[in-house]
């Protein structure tokens, strides 16, 4: 259908698309050539993060929808400017960073506050009484959202900004206000705003609100009365590929917009995870990774989200998801380089390229020609890096934990600790997150054929640029990873979705002209030495998540070294109480018998 549909009809890069993508860190116009998914003109704008205080990110919603409008025309004139017909562009598709919140006057189509971030923790006290409500189980909501309860996710942003916002509460009362997730937002300004703005949303924003059932696939009363929210500022849920409406305004007037998703899960598509059992791992300043479970709907038992995958249509079957976001990816690296001032920069930090390269191979090279009395002299590099472990729980733990009052921590520091050792410490920090992830998943998925599952981890993100990187992280998890050359995966997927809307895309066709170069790196540690760094690893995530418990803390250190020196420690420890319980249940059983026996 797509060959027959671009011949004679567009030019020769067949029909185009234009992919508005609003990220954590940027605004995008992206227009695609349905004929090979290659970017021929984009322009993209950094967006102002606003942070009144430690925890908090806002967004200017007026300034995202300008710098999307500039976007749009500075892509389309540099289309001109490449001699391409602008006249090919048959459709417009919209992905975004999901659980941003916006609230804005209908009848004014002025935002209401700032955009309230994805990984804004201000609803944290909100988070708290409601779990203090529901005996701290964290997994109330859970059969009906596929979400645990988190500040991460829309509603509690919404019933934050109702409490604190006048003007919020005001507007609900007068029957103004609207919401919406950044998608909503930019379809609302795009089909004419205050004069015709459509007021919709897809099945992946949506479903990162907390109030959309995931079974019925609609907002639920239930949920909205139990977060104490009007279901009526709500928009319309609708599938990832049909036409929501027409551009009102600017050089694509009467173009339809006919596809959106929610970012994690169009990267999903646009790497052409498209199969259940493919998974892929997007690392940015946070990080997600998503495995595709097809049309079969897992209820995570291990901390993981039941998510969408994609909706190809209003009548088409729902594709299913399990998702592990994790809040402190790249951004731990950013804090290292901006408030403690450490050059994290690996391609021209050569300490630090040398302190990931020593876990290349480290288990069976060092062990084998380092003796103790070496370790910090020629191995001393190496032999130091594996004692510093950091947790970046900086406004709590997302999965598999949900502890929204974990705190960070460093372990391991002494008089020898570098700078590089710290970021590196920040990286594994990465690849441990990742890794339990990827284990939530195996056990989340017990009745499957695991040697059917997809082998390797296909990565991307802005921090999988990095070769350096993306090896040590393979040697931190163990796993294959394959990073496709895609340059916005983001924006192939809802590409994609758009592209099926119009009837020039086709899953088959995308698997089959859509596939990338692709970088494939294999882990070189062995299991043992990887299996020790992650006890540290998750030792000091049990100390993180209880963090204000000082009492035992010496103690547990203690227990910790015992373990590291003598892992036999626990059953030599059992051993005077196991005889201990034998010699009194002997002596029982003698009294016993003495009692009914008595010595003459």
């Amino acid at each position: 259908m797509q060959q027959n549909m671009n011949n004679g009809r567009y030019g020769r890069f067949g029909a185009l698309i234009g992919i508005a993508y609003v990220s954590g860190t940027h605004c995008r116009f992206l227009i695609y050539s349905t004929k090979n998914a290659e970017v021929l003109a984009y322009h993209e704008l950094k967006l102002r993060q606003i942070v009144h205080q430690a925890g908090w990110l806002e967004y200017d919603p007026s300034e995202i929808w300008k710098y999307m409008q500039e976007c749009i025309e500075t892509a389309y004139k540099n289309l001109v400017i490449l001699e391409i017909d602008p006249h090919d562009i048959i459709a417009v598709g919209i992905v975004n960073q999901r659980g941003t919140t916006v609230l804005w006057n209908r009848l004014t189509g002025q935002p209401l506050y700032n955009g309230i971030g994805w990984s804004d923790s201000r609803s944290t006290p909100v988070l708290r009484k409601v779990l203090q409500n529901v005996k701290q189980n964290v997994d109330y909501v859970r059969h009906r959202t596929g979400l645990p309860l988190s500040g991460c996710f829309s509603a509690f942003k919404i019933r934050w900004l109702m409490e604190n916002v006048p003007a919020v509460g005001a507007a609900i009362k007068e029957d103004k206000c609207l919401f919406g997730t950044l998608d909503s937002w930019l379809l609302w300004n795009l089909t004419g705003g205050v004069q015709a703005g459509v007021h919709s949303t897809d099945i992946t924003n949506a479903h990162y609100t907390s109030l959309m059932n995931l079974s019925t696939q609609q907002w639920d009363a239930k949920l909205c009365q139990f977060f104490k929210l009007p279901i009526n500022i709500l928009p319309r849920i609708r599938s990832n590929s049909e036409i929501y409406g027409y551009v009102l305004d600017g050089p694509l007037l009467g173009v339809p917009i006919a596809g959106v998703m929610g970012e994690q899960p169009a990267c999903l598509m646009g790497q052409l995870c498209i199969k259940a059992g493919q998974n892929v791992c997007t690392l940015d300043d946070s990080c997600f990774v998503l495995l595709n479970t097809g049309t079969e709907k897992l209820e995570s038992e291990n901390g993981l989200i039941t998510g969408i995958a994609h909706q190809l249509g209003p009548a088409a079957a729902t594709n299913y998801s399990l998702e592990g976001a994790i809040s402190n990816a790249g951004s731990t690296v950013t804090w290292l380089r901006e408030k403690l001032r450490i050059n994290t920069e690996i391609n021209s930090n050569d300490n630090v390229v040398e302190s990931l390269n020593t876990f290349i191979g480290d288990s069976s090279m060092i062990s084998s020609s380092c003796s103790s009395s070496m370790l910090n002299t020629e191995c001393g590099l190496a032999a130091k890096r594996s004692e510093i472990t950091l947790v970046p729980a900086f406004h709590g733990l997302y999965a598999p934990y949900w502890r929204y009052d974990a705190r960070g921590i460093i372990l391991g520091l002494s008089s020898q600790t570098t700078a590089e050792n710290i970021t590196q410490a920040a990286y594994e920090a990465t690849g441990f997150q990742i890794y339990e992830v990827l284990e939530a998943f195996k056990r989340d998925t017990p009745n499957w054929d695991h040697s059917c599952m997809h082998p390797v981890l296909t990565f991307g993100g802005e921090y999988a640029e990095d070769t350096h990187l993306v090896q040590f992280i393979a040697d931190i998890m163990g796993y294959m990873l394959e990073r496709p050359q895609t340059a916005s995966p983001a924006g192939l997927g809802v590409m994609m979705a758009a592209g099926v809307t119009m009837g020039v895309v086709s899953l088959e066709y995308a698997i089959k002209m859509y596939a990338p170069p692709t970088d494939v790196f294999s882990p070189t540690t062995t299991r043992n030495r990887r299996e020790v760094l992650y006890r540290r690893w998750d030792y000091a995530v049990k100390r993180c998540l209880h963090w204000n418990n000082f009492e035992t803390y010496e103690a547990d250190i203690e227990l910790f070294s015992q373990r590291e020196r003598d892992p036999n420690l626990a059953i030599r420890r059992s051993i005077p109480g196991s005889v201990f319980m034998v010699s009194s249940f002997a002596l029982l059983l003698l009294a016993r018998y003495l009692h009914n026996n008595p010595l003459t």
